[in-house]
């Protein structure tokens, strides 16, 4: 390959990109969020982009020493990578095509229902598709160099480009890693997957294995900070709220209603989720100024209190312009994202980050709306009950507010050509089930 795409696989690691990969026109066959032309009319080709996290702040950020470099990174790379992507773009464009970045996260398409959160376009399936990565057990996709713990960024043009050839098989990650892993399912507080039953994607007309999953609010629960502490009450993530009902019980697929319904007033009742979910989009979905992002770290890595960054942080937040973010009293934006952050390059690497989560203690409400870290499960109860804050009722009634205005004026809404697109996939990856299940039964 010496054409225009290695022009432009050159020009992203120049950049600073570890690994880029290209997908064309005949590589693109999957469900709508795998098509381009939702991010750009006339689309036909991809240019996948991965960056690693910082690994020593995942160790810090799972072993409960530190959160704030895990923040610092996350607010960095999300902005770095679509920065770079923004970049390529214009790169591409110089070379006499069109094409557009799409954004880091957060950025999904219109539905009926405004909570669907449907990627405009998957930056995992994408990965997969340009053949740089493949689908692990949690639905994150695993590359070679770094496992799950990686950035993840696309660009999307109307070049017909040549697409590389896939490093992986559908199931080489699930058969050579994670059948002998699966510590992803095990960081799951909320229990989203099941533990051995697989489920699949369609791609270009494979069938990519996953684990099963129980319910995706399960994952909004966690991912939302809603409830914390892990199914045998040995740890928690950075989310200091439990949700009574789950602590020794977790809700199955059939309680898909009233997992859904538990969520959403969990969701009211926190008082900030709004705002918390308005810092991360703008972060991950909003094109911010460089040098603004890198004064803002600059700060917050040289303060010496959790008090002090917070208040860089609302400022940092008003300056970004998000919404509510009068409502949020503390740091900890991110809370979750085990899943990833405990898939290493390698099956070891895995067991030990997993051994620092399981050891990394319990996170409990403390005096002046900071955060201790405890123990045990005892103390983490006693501090909930001497610390917990109580939510002012005008709080609640303002984050309800916003949240109605906010997710529905962005996700809400009858687009066509996903709907018909999603049902054509689902047909499509049924009969590929079906059929590949009617397989082993003639083989059996």
């Amino acid at each position: 390959m010496s054409g225009i795409e290695q022009k432009i696989k050159d020009f992203a690691k120049e950049q600073g990109v570890a690994v880029v990969g290209v997908a064309g026109p005949e590589r693109l066959d999957g469900p709508p969020s795998l098509d381009p032309t939702y991010t750009m009319k006339g689309a036909k080709s991809i240019v996948s982009l991965v960056m690693p996290m910082d690994t020593k702040a995942i160790y810090q950020f799972l072993g409960k020493q530190a959160y704030h470099p895990h923040l610092s990174d996350q607010t960095r790379m999300n902005q770095k990578l679509f920065h770079i992507a923004a970049r390529i773009a214009e790169y591409i464009r110089s070379l006499g095509h069109r094409a557009e970045p799409v954004p880091s996260n957060n950025y999904y398409r219109r539905s009926p229902d405004a909570f669907a959160t449907h990627p405009s376009f998957s930056h995992r399936f994408g990965a997969i598709a340009s053949g740089i990565a493949g689908q692990g057990w949690s639905g994150n996709v695993m590359t070679e160099e770094f496992g799950a713990s990686v950035y993840l960024g696309t660009v999307v043009t109307d070049a017909v480009l040549q697409s590389d050839k896939p490093r992986f098989s559908p199931r080489h990650f699930i058969d050579e890693y994670c059948y002998k892993c699966r510590m992803c399912e095990k960081t799951c507080v909320a229990g989203m997957f099941e533990p051995k039953e697989e489920e699949y994607i369609l791609l270009n007309g494979e069938l990519h294995p996953r684990g099963k999953r129980r319910d995706i609010w399960l994952c909004n629960a966690s991912c939302f900070g809603l409830h914390s502490l892990s199914r045998d009450k040995k740890w928690t993530t950075w989310g200091t709220r439990w949700i009574e009902d789950w602590v020794d019980n977790t809700p199955g697929p059939k309680d898909w209603l009233k997992t859904r319904v538990r969520v959403l007033v969990e969701g009211v009742l926190a008082g900030d989720s709004t705002p918390r979910y308005s810092a991360i989009r703008q972060n991950a979905a909003i094109l911010q100024s460089e040098q603004v992002v890198e004064d803002h770290l600059a700060k917050a890595d040289a303060a010496k209190s959790e008090t002090e960054r917070f208040e860089l942080l609302h400022s940092y937040n008003e300056n970004m312009k998000v919404v509510g973010r009068d409502l949020i009293k503390n740091e900890r934006i991110l809370t979750c994202g085990q899943c990833a952050l405990v898939c290493g390059p390698t099956i070891e690497e895995c067991a030990n980050r997993y051994s620092m989560l399981q050891e990394g203690g319990f996170v409990a409400p403390g005096p002046n709306n900071e955060v201790t870290v405890v123990e045990s499960y005892e103390e983490a109860v006693k501090m909930r009950e001497k610390y917990s804050r109580k939510i002012p009722l005008s709080d609640t009634i303002k984050d309800v507010a916003i949240s109605t205005v906010m997710w529905h004026a962005y996700y809400g809404g009858i687009e066509p050509k996903s709907i018909i697109g999603g049902a054509i996939y689902d047909r499509k990856l049924k009969k590929a089930v079906a059929e590949k299940v009617s397989g082993h039964r003639d083989t059996a």
